[in-house]
């Protein structure tokens, strides 16, 4: 048989090509099988911040997911562990898309904050928490604040351009989140801006402090941010022990503050208040307050801005104050004047501002006197002088500051009358405190609680009340021969005439009526009165000194004018056929405020509807 050696090298040829493409078939089969394909690639979307990753070093970082076709290693396992240990914090990372595979491996592809890497890394099996190669990492630890740098005021050491963490502020602290940069490009504008640390901690590659700064001036506050503590200079020193550092603070912006000082206390100890808790308020020794006011007003002097009155919420924050800190207290920067007000300045005998009060009259023209003029002397127009006695009064309240004896002295009437509406006046007050008491004026409590339809008390000199009836038949030392209460106390006593004792009784015990006409005639007529005691009036303090009326409560008790009595009188029981004698009782229950050397309302409580029985008064 004759053999086709060239036929059969093309059908060998033509077999062994069908038998390699065969082959590369299956192996193309057989390979598409050993990959992994994506079934889900999203962006993350939970808190930044909470995707800050490190790695573990055992697993690489690759162009796509490791398992699949194509994927190139962008980092090795070793690189990544070097930078895990990195001592500098553009080496962060952040994860921002997450990838499954249909083996259920889960790939997140994360980016180095400086952007020199980025890629995909196994993360484990479960989309919920970081593992694999990855881990949770946190870029910043925050921490507390030391005594110091509570209490200090800081500038920046070197205002510039320079990135370099201590020249310019940055919205967060440098490369401990990603893309988040400066605050301020170029901190010389603030050069002699004054700083408070708010906020403190550290990065936890580098372990360098980082602190918040917020400018003591509002109009500064674009340059508030993170910087290098190490950037700063202390300008204020620490607090003294047994001193208080008390920031005068814009009442508007607690962020700026006007002026400072430190209330330093012989013997105070550190840590202890300035004050003492009385229920929801806190109160602070008068002493305490009237030195606080006169550093106050002495730092506030020409910046346009007062303290006033110590208020309740200011009196709070100092009295919870403790020695060796600092507290803020607003204080209020002065408004125009009214078209129809006059503000009253009113300044210490050094020349001190203390406060200011506006007088305002519904009605007055801009430019206007106060006053009115007789040729020789300014006077005031009716009931001004004492609206703006007691305006005064009050604004001194607790200043360690007075009129003379509450009251305007000449000099100061003509300095006011003759003031224009629209502008203001000022005057000087002492510091030398004038003798005064106070009087209470007694009134009974009403109807709708102590002020709503309270009746005055009417001090009478006798104890036995003074009235009289005619009874038929008895002649008495009265009017006409009319029987008085001090006529029944003598018969009943046999002191005088009994044999007229018996005859009242007997009258009284036949006629129901006139039993019943005779109580409520000596019961009413004691009603409101009050037997007067020596004296009703107490020391509240240096004329003008305001107080509450829980102190003048306190007072009249010491005084023992805490209880007042009516005139006993006579009521007869037609049970037991003879005559008792009783008497009202008044308990303070209450009082107004008020001036000292003024009067006072003080409000009592009766018994009246159940008289006290007592024994016969003769």
């Amino acid at each position: 048989m004759q053999f086709d050696l060239k036929k059969s090298l093309f059908v060998s040829m033509a077999a062994l090509g069908f038998f390699a493409a065969s082959a590369t078939i299956n192996a193309n089969q057989a390979n598409a099988k050993s990959y992994a394909r994506v079934t889900s690639n999203s962006k993350m979307t939970s808190d930044a911040t909470t995707r800050n990753v490190s790695f573990t070093g055992n697993n690489a970082l690759y162009t796509k997911a490791g398992t699949l076709r194509g994927a190139r290693i962008v980092a090795t396992k070793a690189t990544l562990s070097t930078l895990a240990n990195s001592s500098s914090s553009s080496d962060n990372f952040r994860a921002y898309r997450v990838a499954t595979t249909n083996r259920g491996s889960v790939y997140y592809k994360v980016v180095s904050f400086d952007r020199q890497y980025r890629g995909w890394i196994y993360g484990g099996k479960s989309v919920t928490s970081f593992g694999g190669g990855i881990k949770q990492f946190t870029t910043f630890n925050t921490g507390n604040l030391t005594t110091d740098q509570q209490n200090s005021l800081y500038k920046i050491s070197n205002p510039g351009i320079a990135n370099d963490g201590k020249t310019v502020t940055y919205q967060q602290p440098a490369w401990t989140q990603y893309q988040v940069g400066r605050q301020i490009l170029d901190s010389t504008p603030y050069a002699n801006t004054t700083f408070k640390i708010t906020k403190v901690g550290t990065r936890t590659r580098e372990g360098d402090q980082w602190v918040y700064i917020e400018a003591t001036d509002s109009q500064y506050s674009q340059a508030n941010g993170w910087i290098l503590y190490s950037g700063l200079t202390q300008t204020q020193t620490p607090v003294a022990d047994n001193a208080i550092r008390i920031n005068l603070v814009d009442s508007s912006n607690n962020n700026t503050v006007v002026k400072s000082f430190d209330y330093a206390k012989t013997g105070a100890q550190k840590g202890a208040r300035l004050g003492t808790q009385n229920g929801s308020n806190w109160t602070i020794p008068s002493a305490d307050q009237t030195a606080i006011q006169n550093q106050a007003n002495t730092a506030l002097s020409g910046s346009g801005y007062y303290l006033g009155i110590l208020n309740q919420t200011q009196m709070n924050a100092l009295g919870q104050a403790t020695f060796g800190s600092s507290v803020n207290i607003p204080v209020t920067k002065q408004s125009p004047v009214a078209n129809d007000a006059v503000r009253i300045n009113l300044l210490a005998p050094n020349g001190t501002f203390l406060n200011y009060v506006d007088f305002t009259k519904s009605g007055s023209q801009k430019g206007s006197n106060l006053g009115t003029w007789n040729g020789s002397t300014w006077s005031f127009y009716s009931g001004d002088e004492q609206n703006i006695t007691n305006l005064i009064n009050n604004a001194l309240s607790n200043t360690g500051y007075y009129l003379t004896n509450g009251k305007l002295s000449s000099a100061q009437e003509q300095a006011i009358a003759s003031g224009l509406y629209g502008s203001s006046v000022t005057i000087t007050v002492t510091n030398t405190p004038t003798a005064a008491t106070t009087t209470i004026n007694p009134r009974q409590v009403g109807w709708g609680g102590s002020w709503f339809g309270s009746t005055q008390l009417n001090a009478v000199p006798d104890s036995i009340v003074n009235t009289s009836m005619n009874i038929s038949g008895i002649t008495g030392s009265g009017s006409g021969g009319s029987v008085t209460a001090n006529d029944v106390a003598q018969w009943q006593s046999n002191t005088v005439d009994p044999a007229n004792f018996k005859k009242l009784t007997d009258a009284l015990s036949g006629n129901g009526t006139l039993a019943t006409n005779f109580n409520n005639e000596f019961k009413q007529a004691s009603q409101y009165q009050y037997v007067s005691p020596a004296t009703m009036k107490v020391d509240m303090g240096a004329s003008g000194t305001y107080f509450n009326g829980s102190d003048l409560v306190a007072k009249a008790k010491s005084a023992g004018l805490d209880t007042l009595e009516s005139p006993v009188f006579p009521q007869y029981d037609s049970t037991s056929k003879t005559i008792n004698w009783y008497r009202a009782t008044y308990t303070i229950n209450n009082a107004d405020g008020g001036y000292s050397g003024n009067t006072v309302n003080a409000y009592y409580n009766s018994n009246y509807d159940n008289p006290t029985k007592v024994n016969n008064p003769s």
